[in-house]
């Protein structure tokens, strides 16, 4: 073998086996970029969506929380009732 052909089949050798790396990176790549694309395509869609194209579900969202923290609240709250710890609030419920 001369020396163009053994740096002709090193280079083959090197292109193979780094495309083939190559590609296998890019396809997770791909993939990753492809998670964030849609990610802040949603999130940009919501934004321009408007003030009344989305206003109920954030106004579901407030009201689902609003509930939660109620009941959280009444959790913690009614419990006291009837000793010396009561709010007013055991008061307005009729404890």
């Amino acid at each position: 073998m001369t020396f163009d052909t053994l740096n002709l089949l090193l280079c083959a050798g090197v292109l193979c086996l780094g495309g083939g790396a190559l590609l296998v990176v890019l396809q997770f790549l791909g993939g990753f970029i492809q998670i964030i694309g849609g990610l802040l395509g949603f999130f940009f869609e919501l934004l321009n969506g408007g003030p009344l194209a989305w206003c109920g579900c954030l106004i579901a969202l407030g009201g689902g929380c609003g509930l939660i923290v109620l009941v959280l609240y009444l959790v913690q709250v009614l419990p006291q009732c009837g000793t010396p710890q009561a709010i007013n609030l055991c008061r307005l419920l009729g404890y």
